[in-house]
Parts: C-alpha cells; structure tokens; sequence
C-alpha cells in the first residue's frame, strides 16, 4: 500500500485532530516514511506549557526501571542538551527525519554520565537512543570522543521546528531558539533545562567565582530563566556569566545535575562550599607562604586558588593569589618570610 494509504487509513479510523493540531506518527520506516509508530496529536503553535504537556502525557516512557526524576525534568533535560551540545540532523535532506547525536569528549570520565543521563530522558518521551562506536581522536585533539545516537522521529522534527520555533536549515549553534513558553513551565521542567545547558555548555572557573554557559545565541532566554531561580547574570564574551555571590549562589538551585556529580558540578561544588575571606580579613600566614610555594613550582594562579580551594576549603581572591605569586618570581625564593 503506498504511504499516503496507510495515512489514510489511519485518519479514517482515528478521526480528524482537535483544531489546532495534527496527527503524527512518532516513528516512521527507513527510507519510505510508512508511519510504524504511535499516532498522536501535536499543536503547530507552541504558546504555553499547556501546548507541551498535551503532547507529554500522550508519549510512552521507554525506561525500565522508571526514572526517579520527573519526566518534566528529564524533557527539560533533553532540551536543555539539544539546545547546547546536540546535533539535531536528517540522514538525507528531505527525505527523513532528524535524530539526536550527542558527541562529547573523553578527556572527562563523567561525560560519559551526561551521555547516558540524555539516554534516559530520551527514552522518557518515547525516543530509543543509545550509545554508538567512540571516535578515535583526532589527529589535532588530544582525546577522542563519546557519541549516542537516537532514532530518527517526526517527533524530533516537532520537538525542533514547533516546541522550539527553529527554521530547517537553522542551527542552535548560531541561531536563538524562540520558546519563551519556557518561562511558564514547571520549575522541574526548567531546571532540567539548565542542567543540560550547564552539563553540556557550562563551565566554572574557580579563581574568578564565575559560572558561564557558552550559549550564545540563547542567552536572553536563559538569563531570564535564571532570574526566576533569583540569579543575575550577565553578557561576558560569547557567553553569560554568573559572578561572585550569584555563582555561589546558583549551587543551591542547582545548576548541573547533583545526580551525576560531573567535573564541572564538583568544581562548583568546591568553589561554593568553600570559606570566603571577609573584606576585613587579613589572608593567614601559612597560606602567604603557601601560595608562594606553590608558585615557585609553576602553577598559574588560577591554579594556585584551585589548589588552596580544594585542600584548604578557602576560597582567597585572584588578586590576593597574584600579589603573593608575584613575590615568589621576584625573590626566587620561598625562605623569606612574608610581612
């Protein structure tokens, strides 16, 4: 039967959509499109939360055992990561549909958490998606790379033109996604959000007390998300930043996911549970010469308020570090006592 028909056939025994709305088949058959998977029914506008739970609460969660996470959050989650990191790609222009294709880096151990992580919220909202052959590093890289792949659904394609408001032919790398709906969700949904953003795009940078998400294109949306949560942040670069009192701040919400304790959660971790100087406090003794000393051993001085961070559990200045760095090249020596 050719693929109109098994449409067809379908709509005659489903019935038309609720206006506003079409049928569409979570999953099609290679190469010919016939529709092999659940029917259901998706908005073509996207306005409300209301828009996106119709169509959650119509979709099978794959995952066995069950998630102890909301799957508002695990979509969140999704999201979050195919608005960063993800490729969201057809396997031949116009003729298939797109998947999902995570690549991230060796050079951690916990990415290979982020990835498995995205499988579950995958799997929540219908979507098979598994783990594939690593790539081998690349002959200007230093590490090779972990890769998942999910399958190719129409509801990908949804997920991307309709709930997120991209074009075809639009990347999320340089193009801003338009789901301002996203500000009247669930906080579990937008949390999840975050936490892909951050565990995908996010960074902390210890001796500056910032936490930044390399998000270019989206950061208007995402900084109005984060000022839900009580959070200023601002344009630095090409990213948006939290500085100071609001990067510590932002551990409370949280910004990556506590359940997977990546390298970046446990930078941020550090640099939020350790001890602050007060403005009146004068840095102790023993950590002048301890900076000094280990500045006569090369470490930067970022380097040198990450150590002292996550030996110490003190949290000093960049300046302080700097000022004290700066007296071991000039003496050359770690014997004089400071003053």
């Amino acid at each position: 039967m050719p693929k109109f028909g098994h449409f067809l056939r379908m709509l005659t025994t489903r019935g038309l959509p609720a206006e506003g709305k079409v049928w569409l088949a979570t999953e099609t058959s290679h190469g010919h499109g016939v529709p092999v998977g659940k029917f259901i029914q998706v908005p073509m506008v996207v306005n409300t939360w209301n828009d996106i739970e119709s169509v959650l609460i119509q979709l099978s969660d794959l995952n066995q055992p069950k998630p102890t996470r909301t799957r508002e959050y695990l979509l969140g989650f999704l999201i979050g990561i195919i608005m960063g990191d993800a490729a969201k790609s057809k396997s031949r222009e116009g003729a298939s549909h797109r998947h999902i294709a995570l690549v991230l880096s060796k050079k951690y151990a916990t990415n290979l958490l982020i990835g498995e992580f995205a499988c579950v919220s995958a799997k929540s909202i219908g979507l098979r998606m598994h783990r594939v052959n690593d790539l081998a590093k690349p002959p200007h890289k230093p590490f090779g790379f972990y890769e998942w792949v999910s399958q190719a659904s129409p509801l990908v394609d949804w997920i991307y033109n309709i709930a997120l408001g991209l074009k075809d032919g639009q990347l999320t790398t340089y193009d801003p996604v338009h789901a301002d709906w996203m500000l009247q969700s669930p906080r579990d949904f937008r949390i999840g959000v975050i936490n892909g953003i951050a565990e995908s795009d996010g960074s902390v940078a210890i001796a500056s007390q910032e936490v930044e998400f390399w998000v270019d294109p989206h950061r208007d949306l995402l900084k109005k998300m984060l000022e839900l949560e009580g959070l200023r942040a601002f344009n630095n670069r090409q990213a948006l930043s939290l500085s100071k009192t609001h990067a510590i701040k932002s551990f409370e919400v949280p910004i990556f996911n506590p359940e997977l304790r990546t390298v970046r959660y446990q930078r941020h971790e550090v640099m939020a549970k350790a001890r602050t100087l007060r403005r009146d406090e004068r840095l102790p003794e023993e950590l002048k010469l301890e900076i000094i000393a280990l500045a006569t051993q090369n470490l930067s001085v970022p380097d040198i308020v990450e150590r002292i961070a996550e030996t110490r559990k003190i949290l000093i200045s960049f300046e302080a570090a700097q000022r004290w760095a700066s007296k071991a090249s000039r003496d050359g020596t770690t014997s004089e006592r400071p003053q």
